[in-house]
């Protein structure tokens, strides 16, 4: 949290960006090592950390592919997995997203400047938005687990 919240007050801020977008994917790791052999359900019975975060994407949220994606391609710079959804690290960055392009609600208001993310498909997300998407899901995940 303390990353996502450092970016939040700096949005444009990419090296911030890239340190949040990192450890939320980082912590898809954290969970599956701790909770593979404790409570194997709660990682979906996945016996590796590829099919955990697979499953992540398809079972809680969506928006943990792209998160992975953006995460592994500043990591390695351009991507070659085949279920990827975009390819190169230079596909995030600042822009702007003109009125109707993005979903409703999500990005900046008035088009403002953000960091936005350009899928292969060439569709593009606002970053903000699909990052706070992916922390509502590990803020659900823990308080459920913790219980």
């Amino acid at each position: 949290m303390p990353n996502y919240q450092d970016w939040v007050a700096l949005p444009l801020d990419e090296r911030l960006a890239k340190n949040a977008v990192a450890e939320a994917n980082n912590m898809a790791a954290r969970a599956f090592h701790h909770w593979r052999s404790r409570e194997p359900s709660l990682v979906y019975e996945a016996d590796k950390e590829g099919r955990y975060r697979d499953e992540l994407a398809a079972r809680e949220c969506p928006d943990f592919a792209l998160v992975r994606d953006v995460a592994d391609a500043h990591k390695h710079l351009q991507l070659d997995r085949p279920s990827r959804i975009l390819t190169r690290s230079d596909q995030t960055g600042p822009g702007h997203m003109r009125f109707g392009e993005g979903r409703y609600g999500q990005g900046v208001y008035g088009g403002g400047p953000q960091l936005v993310v350009t899928l292969d498909d060439g569709s593009r997300r606002p970053l903000n938005s699909v990052l706070k998407n992916v922390i509502a899901m590990w803020e659900r995940l823990l308080t459920r687990w913790s219980l």
